[in-house]
């Protein structure tokens, strides 16, 4: 029986039948607000939904940090059923997530000195984070205590690489990192880039294709590239384009012996700079935590 909850935000796109599996504790990455109303990702708003939105009209589709509040309110909830809390975060690279967690940590602890809460960046973003997520709650659920989970995630992360392509450079922009202009000129050039998550949980271009059935093919290769080992495990996130996902399935298999494969939606919170069709892939052999 576990004695730790395991928390973790939208961006690690864990499946509902696996948060569900592991009682994994799921909260927002960031706050989306359309027209003045703020929605929360999978509760008041749904991921078909927000993607639509992001096709239709992407300038009505706001996101912004989550706040503490919201943070500590689920370090409540979660108090009333554990003493001990383990929170996997996307990269505090990427995000505030990790940073508004410590912060609505040191409020909590004046509040409930009992509970422990211990808190990990995972260095990663979608499959990477997930995985990582998945491996922790999976230990947790066979007695682990929080000190050895927390002190087991750094081994975790070496094991974990995660790559990602973007379908369109159409919405970049909404990052910071291209200019409205640029990114619409890219796009008429139909770049796609290929980007790395760095050890460091930043992001790191590998490539560029012109084209899907391409980009397909690079990230494959990128993989035996990056891993010498052929028996693996993956994770697939992918922005409203399930037949991607499919494709990208269909290759792995032809190259690669897959002990498991997970797929799953793109975070919409992801999604507002990433744009739809965008495919995350994490890999990992085995995790070895102890």
């Amino acid at each position: 029986m576990s004695t730790v909850r395991i928390m973790t935000d939208t961006t690690a796109c864990i499946p509902p039948d696996l948060a569900q599996k592991f009682n994994i504790k799921i909260v927002p990455a960031a706050q989306i607000t359309i027209d003045g109303k703020t929605h929360i990702e999978n509760v008041t708003i749904t991921t078909k939904e927000s993607y639509d939105l992001i096709r239709k009209d992407p300038d009505r589709f706001i996101t912004a940090a989550i706040t503490p509040a919201h943070l500590l309110k689920a370090y409540q909830e979660l108090s009333q059923d554990t003493d001990n809390i383990l929170f996997i975060t996307i990269s505090s690279g990427l995000s505030a997530v990790y940073r508004s967690g410590a912060a609505a940590a040191d409020i909590f602890k004046e509040q409930s000195p009992g509970t422990n809460i211990k808190i990990v960046d995972s260095k990663s973003v979608a499959g990477g984070e997930g995985l990582l997520v998945l491996a922790l709650a999976g230990a947790a659920a066979q007695g682990k205590s929080l000190e050895q989970l927390a002190a087991a995630a750094d081994k975790g992360r070496e094991q974990i690489k995660c790559l990602m392509m973007l379908d369109t450079l159409r919405y970049i922009y909404r990052t910071g990192r291209m200019s409205k202009m640029s990114a619409r000129i890219a796009s008429l050039f139909n770049i796609r880039p290929i980007n790395w998550v760095t050890e460091n949980g930043t992001v790191e271009m590998a490539d560029k294709v012109r084209n899907r059935e391409d980009g397909i093919k690079r990230l494959v290769e990128l993989i035996a590239e990056k891993t010498a080992d052929r028996n693996l495990n993956f994770m697939i996130s992918h922005g409203d384009s399930p037949e991607m996902a499919d494709k990208l399935v269909e290759k792995l298999k032809q190259n690669f012996k897959c002990r498991d494969v997970i797929i799953s939606d793109y975070s919409p919170v992801m999604g507002y700079g990433g744009g739809p069709g965008a495919i995350c892939i994490a890999i990992h052999p085995e995790l070895k935590l102890f």
